[in-house]
This record gives C-alpha cells, sequence and structure tokens, in this order.
C-alpha cells in the first residue's frame, strides 16, 4: 500500500500545479504589489496516529512569474516549528510530523511579506470507521457507511483495496453525498479476484481561498485503518 501512498502525493502535486492555473482573477488585490501564492497539504493516518504537514510558497507580481519564497521568521502548524527544507528544482519546503489523536482542526501561521502575521485555519472531516451494508460483490456491487460527515461537493472518497492475489487497485468516487453512505456499482469491484481482501479509504478535501495579494490552495487527506473484507461474486 506504500506504492498507493506515494502516487496519492505526486497526484497531490499535480493538484497543486493546475490550481495555480484556475485560481480565480484577484479581483481586489492591488496590481502594483507581488502577491503570495500558498500551499498546504495535511495528512492524518489513523493506524499510525500520525499528522504530516507541508506547506510552500512563491511571490510574484503574476502566478506564472512567482518564485518559490522563504518566509521570514519560519513557518509554525498547529504551534510547532515546521522545518525548513530547500528542495533542488521547487524551492523552499515546510515540513511538520507528530504523533498524536486526530484534530479537526489544523493551523498554519506564517508572515507574509506584504500583510504581515497569516492565520489559515484547516479544518479536515473525519471517517472514524467504516463498514459495508452489503455483501462486496463482484457483480452486485455494494454500500458503504462511515461515521462521520457526509462527502461535501469539494470532498471525494478514494478506494485502496488489494485482492487475494495481492492484486492492488484504486478508484476515486467524488462527492457530494446527503448522507454518510454510498452506492459501490459492480464497474469499480470487476476486477478483483474472489477472496479475502485488505481495503482502506483516504478522504480528500480541496479548497482554494483568494485574499487581496494573497492566495491559499489547501488540500487535506484522512487515511483510515486498513481492514480486512472478503470479496464474493
Amino acid at each position: 500500500m506504500n506504492k498507493i501512498k506515494h502516487i496519492l502525493l505526486f497526484g497531490f502535486l499535480a493538484f497543486l500545479i493546475s490550481c495555480q492555473g484556475k485560481t480565480p482573477k484577484e479581483e481586489k488585490s492591488d496590481k502594483s504589489k507581488p502577491s503570495t501564492f500558498s500551499s498546504f497539504y495535511v495528512r492524518f493516518l489513523q493506524k499510525e496516529n500520525q499528522t504530516e504537514a507541508t506547506a510552500t510558497f512563491q511571490n510574484g507580481m503574476t502566478q506564472q512569474s512567482a518564485k518559490s519564497l522563504k518566509i521570514e521568521k519560519g513557518v509554525f502548524f498547529h504551534n510547532g516549528n515546521m522545518v525548513e527544507r530547500t528542495i533542488p528544482g521547487i524551492g523552499t519546503r515546510y515540513q511538520a510530523f507528530y504523533s498524536g489523536s486526530f484534530s479537526e482542526t489544523y493551523r498554519f501561521q506564517f508572515q507574509d511579506p506584504l500583510k504581515g502575521k497569516i492565520d489559515h485555519i484547516v479544518q479536515m472531516n473525519p471517517i472514524l470507521d467504516f463498514s459495508f451494508e452489503s455483501e462486496i460483490s463482484k457483480s452486485k456491487g455494494t454500500i458503504l457507511s462511515w461515521e462521520g460527515p457526509p462527502l461535501n461537493k469539494n470532498e471525494s472518497l478514494v478506494f485502496l483495496i488489494q485482492d487475494a492475489k495481492n492484486k492492488s487497485i484504486s478508484f476515486v468516487l467524488k462527492g457530494k453525498t446527503n448522507t454518510s453512505k454510498m452506492n459501490i456499482g459492480n464497474k469499480h469491484l470487476s476486477q478483483l479476484e474472489t477472496g479475502s481482501a485488505t481495503i482502506y479509504l483516504v478522504r480528500k478535501q480541496t479548497a482554494a481561498e483568494q485574499k487581496p495579494n494573497l492566495i491559499i490552495l489547501t488540500e487535506m487527506e484522512f487515511y483510515t485503518f486498513e481492514k480486512n473484507i472478503t470479496i464474493v461474486r
């Protein structure tokens, strides 16, 4: 499953690049001054009871010309210092890792060169537990239910399954949902082998916020426990 986690991380980087090209026009920004383009990522691993976070910043007159920004006095995450690293080809990146219980809110703090002290609070929706209301059938599908809020329109669920022959598959189902349950069609399960399997879910949230001369992109991921399941025909 570690390989799939790496794939998701690369997918997140691609998300950041694409979002930078789609961010709404800076209508209220002072065009004579540079803007800061900030990207935040938070991941909670339920099995390890661990939170991971990264932050990157760019500064420039336009998104296309913006350069990597090193934050004066550093960046704080959840009341702790983030570790500053220089990544070749990317620039300055800030990282934080800590063990502890899940928190519904996480705080980033940094000193913007134009706007001063910025507090950015991230709210993450969890899946504390999940189950299936029927057999997990290759031909009929199944119904997933979970403990946690329904999916918002900016959220999705990533399913990561490894079957009896150690073949791994993944698929994504997007919100919005009215309840904390979702139908899983047989087209997503038909490639699996019958028998014992394992599954875990990733609840993904994305958000974009625009302020004068400041754009904030955020992605959050909640990784559930891995569970043993049985695939039937």
